[in-house]
């Protein structure tokens, strides 16, 4: 009976395909790491091999690894039925084991049910009111960053930003300026983690201004006080920073002064 159980558990590899799915689908590394205890426990290997960030996927490995766990322990519960017809000095250092393997691996399996942590491609955990990147290119083919601020909203985690449509270059000027415009994006890990406000400057990133003072730039559009963008003097990363910090800065616009 004690056999028939251990096959139940290992059974057709549910649970290793299972915890292989998960790593493979998340970037969250509590997740990763419960589910290597659990490849511990069992004594199994798995693959860690990180395709794309999807929580449908690892939901429905979830759900398959707590059906698996009732079938086994609805098997276990059959084993006690009968267990006091035999010796307890055969079966109770059985017990023991078993309870403490099931046991653990259902504490394990509680723990991968929920919401994974939201990471960027290069596994940067993601968090409200950080600052983060979108890597672009310029008309001439030059790497620049275009800048947002993480918002958590009723929607999930968006990204709200400052860009502009068609610009103009007014005489005698080296910049393009043009109308600037508050947008608010669905949060793809494309945006990759820049700065986190709370650990640069605390007493700075309360989350109650921060939305007070994108809200107050989304006014200005609409009673046509909008700010200009100016690649130099107020761009995306100058907005950025100015709903965070309060102060517009841009270490891009620095970099451009310096070459040119």
């Amino acid at each position: 009976m004690f056999a028939e159980l251990q096959d139940c558990l290992y059974h057709g590899d549910t649970v290793k395909n299972a915890i292989t799915q998960i790593c493979k689908h998340t970037r969250d590394e509590s997740i990763i790491k419960t589910c290597q205890v659990i490849a511990e426990v069992l004594e199994i290997k798995f693959d860690i091999n990180f395709a794309q960030v999807n929580t449908d996927s690892h939901f429905q490995a979830v759900h398959q690894l707590q059906k698996h766990l009732n079938w086994v322990m609805q098997k276990y519960e059959e084993i006690q039925k009968c267990v006091n017809e035999y010796n307890p000095k055969w079966s109770d250092p059985l017990l023991k084991i078993i309870d403490t393997e099931l046991a653990r691996l259902s504490q394990l399996i509680i723990l991968l049910d929920r919401e994974p942590d939201i990471c960027d491609h290069k596994g940067n955990l993601i968090r409200p009111n950080d600052l983060v990147v979108y890597p672009c290119k310029d008309e001439q083919g030059r790497d620049y960053d275009h800048y947002g601020v993480v918002r958590a909203t009723a929607r999930g985690y968006r990204i709200a930003h400052f860009f502009t449509g068609k610009t103009v270059k007014p005489t005698g000027k080296i910049v393009s300026v043009g109308i600037g415009y508050v947008h608010f994006a669905p949060y793809t890990p494309d945006w990759l983690f820049k700065e986190r406000p709370e650990q640069k400057h605390p007493e700075k990133a309360s989350d109650i201004e921060i939305e007070a003072r994108i809200q107050k730039s989304r006014e200005k559009i609409l009673c046509a006080k909008d700010t200009l963008w100016n690649l130099l003097n107020y761009n995306c990363e100058h907005w950025a920073r100015e709903m965070v910090y309060n102060e517009p800065s841009s270490t891009q616009a620095e970099q451009i002064k310096a070459r040119n």
